[in-house]
């Protein structure tokens, strides 16, 4: 036998090794999140059956009552500091509070839990700006 072909001959049989591998990984990685797809809606269709699932998010998925609970508190707790922080620059009444932020927002809003997730950070951007330079000119 010529030893250029055998030579030849193993490097293709250790490429196809190596390919045969990467397939075999590639077919066991798509079972295993296959199975936790599967299970994860299981999961979601026994919550359904037991009448956890109250609502449908913005995707068009599902929200426990928990989640949505969980969020609620988030968002109270979000409106407790943004008040907090404007009673900080002295804007202690909701009038004045909601003049600042429709100010620096230039908005029209009249209430300030109608302030959206982007709003509420630019606002609060802008209030820890104002009481940086509050604290540079003290």
């Amino acid at each position: 036998m010529n030893p250029v072909k055998l030579v030849k001959t193993s490097k293709w049989v250790t490429m196809e090794m190596i390919l045969l591998f990467f397939c075999l990984t590639s077919v066991a990685i798509t079972s295993v999140i296959v199975a936790l797809e599967l299970r994860g809606d299981k999961t979601l269709s026994k919550q359904s059956y037991k009448g956890e699932i109250n609502t449908i998010n913005f995707h068009g998925q599902q929200i426990l009552a928990k989640d949505k609970n969980t969020n609620e508190q988030l968002r109270n707790r979000v409106f407790e500091t943004l008040d907090r922080q404007l009673n900080q620059l002295g804007y202690v009444t909701k009038e004045p509070q909601l003049q600042f932020i429709n100010r620096t927002l230039n908005s029209e809003h009249t209430e300030l839990e109608e302030l959206t997730p982007i709003e509420l950070q630019t606002a609060f951007t802008v209030i820890s700006q104002t009481q940086e330079s509050n604290d540079i000119a003290a």
